[in-house]
């Protein structure tokens, strides 16, 4: 699951958050090892899966004659996961990470100092309102998300970045059959098919859990997103 070529970067930025971690409370694991396994191990489990941009040309791997440069957009980044284990196993790719609290993405901007990233861009910001915008409204190739939040109120925010085929992935429990019924209606509004359920397993005691993988066929419709806040009070139902 871990690049062994990354280890030592992954080991220095796992170090440097922890420290931030102490004075920010940007996550509940607070030991290096809970903190491996619970945001780098779980953040980089998309390296193992089979997703696919293209036909049989996996998305986070080396393309046919050279190495693959992806847009990729993790929104609400938090502590900064996925975002910057994927930026240290992706160099090649261009991440940006979207959180609407200003001290987490302040608290980000410093571990990607400290590791010298220069392929993270930082916002913080609203996905409604961001989703809006020209420079970044479908323009991700790869919109990811490890937010804790409903699936249709998660599509409706991630939906806009995305290019027509772009795909859209999240973390996710394995105990989500109502969640995934409620989010037909959601799927079916704004053209987002599900293609994958990726089941991995963590050590104890995080055990198993799952991406889910949907792709964009079309433009997401003008109305979406609405105004900040109706889509985790009314989510598309």
């Amino acid at each position: 699951m871990i690049p062994s070529e990354h280890e030592s970067k992954l080991r220095r930025l796992n170090q440097i958050f922890l420290e931030e971690n102490q004075k920010l409370n940007l996550s509940a694991f607070r030991e290096e090892e809970q903190s491996w396994v619970g945001n780098i191990e779980d953040s980089l489990s998309i390296l193992d899966s089979p997703l696919l941009l293209g036909e049989g040309k996996p998305v986070l791997s080396e393309a046919e004659g050279g190495v693959r440069s992806l847009k990729i957009l993790d929104l609400g980044t938090g502590g900064g996961f996925p975002l910057l284990p994927l930026a240290i196993c992706q160099p090649e790719s261009k991440l940006t990470g979207l959180d609407s609290t200003n001290k987490k993405i302040s608290a980000v901007e410093r571990i990607t100092k400290e590791l010298s990233l220069t392929n993270v861009d930082l916002i913080s910001g609203r996905a409604e309102e961001l989703g809006r915008d020209p420079e970044h409204r479908e323009q991700y190739d790869l919109i990811l998300s490890r937010a804790v939040a409903g699936t249709n109120t998660l599509l409706e925010l991630c939906a806009p970045f995305a290019k027509v085929k772009g795909k859209i992935v999240f973390w996710k429990s394995m105990k989500i059959d109502k969640e995934l019924e409620d989010s037909l209606m959601a799927r079916a509004e704004l053209t987002c098919h599900l293609i994958d359920q990726y089941e991995y397993e963590l050590p104890e005691p995080f055990g198993k859990r799952q991406l889910l993988v949907f792709e964009k066929t079309s433009p997401t419709p003008d109305k979406y997103p609405r105004k900040i806040g109706e889509p985790k009070k009314k989510p598309i139902t």
